[in-house]
């Protein structure tokens, strides 16, 4: 009979598994080590980045998604690095498309976007001296020059003069300014002094009056162009002979945009108004620009009395012709100076 051993049999590697154990514990340990580090090392870092606009109320964009933010506002939490920021306003283009930008940790950086209009563009008006008023399409602005009107002028072409008391625009006068969107059309205008009075030479007293159309008239807004002026009334019998002529001269010339203000400056009584003027304009077919000058200051301003006067401004505003009275070769006269202007 056999008899069974009670001691277990030796495997045949068992030592071997001890021996390598003991030689992969350095490794082991390496390895956490690093593994440890490397999870500390990919803790994120942030930034924060202001965002704003010109008008407000863009939505802002970080790398091209949507935030949820509405300029001005601060994107906060940014991760360190690099990223786009756009911004986005519906009905507008954004100039300019994005900005990239790299964040540093616990940074603070601010970016910003202008939203333009896309049938308004930007017109920058200077001059020597400054302080002149500006004119766009001979309508008088508030601001004087130097001034950029941004992205508040309409697309399309417009013109641009100055004006400043005591002063005459040099040539030319006035300026053409093509406008876009995303573009700054930059215009400049040079001034020399010039006294006010009768003399060539001279600038005439400004004039603001209202016309029978009911739209309004500033003189100093047609800088740049050839005007005439001319001071009538019913009672004065050699204006009434004149206006016709007027109108012959006007429609001669109204290609080479010369303008003529025919004011009625109230006659002796000072009572002549619209009424007088509309019939006058319908009775003699007159299309040129009439003006209502009774109850105003201009007839005291230019000395007018009973004789008609008429005055011819060089494109500068300077006074190139001036004649009281109505005598014979009167409109040939002016022919010839107005030929001299547009060089004919």
């Amino acid at each position: 009979m056999l008899i069974q051993s009670g001691r277990k049999k030796k495997t045949k590697f068992g030592g071997w598994w001890v021996i390598l154990f003991l030689l992969l514990i350095p490794l082991l340990t390496t390895w956490c080590t690093c593994s440890t580090k490397n999870l500390l090392n990919n803790t994120e870092k942030y930034g924060s980045i202001w965002v704003s606009s010109n008008p407000s109320g863009g939505d802002i964009l970080l790398d091209h998604v949507l935030t949820g933010l509405v300029t001005p506002d601060t994107l906060r939490g940014v991760p360190v690095g690099e990223h786009v920021i756009s911004v986005t306003k519906e009905g507008f283009i954004t100039a300019p498309d994005s900005v990239s930008i790299s964040v540093i940790e616990n940074g603070f950086d601010s970016v910003r976007f202008d939203l333009l209009e896309p049938t308004k563009g930007t017109l920058k008006v200077t001059s020597d001296p400054e302080g002149a008023t500006i004119c766009i399409d001979h309508q008088p602005q508030a601001q004087l020059t130097p001034y950029v009107f941004f992205n508040s002028i309409p697309v399309g072409t417009h013109t641009i003069s100055v004006f400043k008391e005591g002063y005459a625009n040099d040539y030319p006068a006035k300026e053409i300014a093509d406008i876009i969107t995303q573009d700054t059309a930059e215009v400049y205008f040079s001034l020399s002094p010039a006294e006010v009075g009768k003399a060539v030479g001279n600038t005439t007293p400004d004039f603001e009056l209202e016309a029978d159309s009911h739209l309004w008239y500033r003189l100093y807004a047609y800088r740049g162009f050839v005007v005439m002026i001319n001071f009538w009334a019913t009672d004065c019998t050699n204006c009434m002979k004149e206006l016709p002529y007027l109108q012959q001269i006007y429609t001669e010339y109204l290609s080479d945009s010369l303008i003529i203000f025919g004011i009625n400056y109230g006659g002796g009584l000072g009572t002549e108004g619209f009424e007088t003027i509309d019939q006058v304009r319908e009775q003699r077919h007159l299309t040129f620009i009439l003006l209502k000058g009774g109850g105003t200051d201009v007839r005291s301003n230019y000395e007018v009395t009973l004789t008609p006067v008429t005055i011819i401004l060089e494109r500068s505003g300077k006074i190139y012709y001036y004649m009281v009275g109505f005598t014979a070769g009167w409109e040939e006269n002016l022919r010839q100076k107005l030929d001299e202007l547009f060089g004919k």
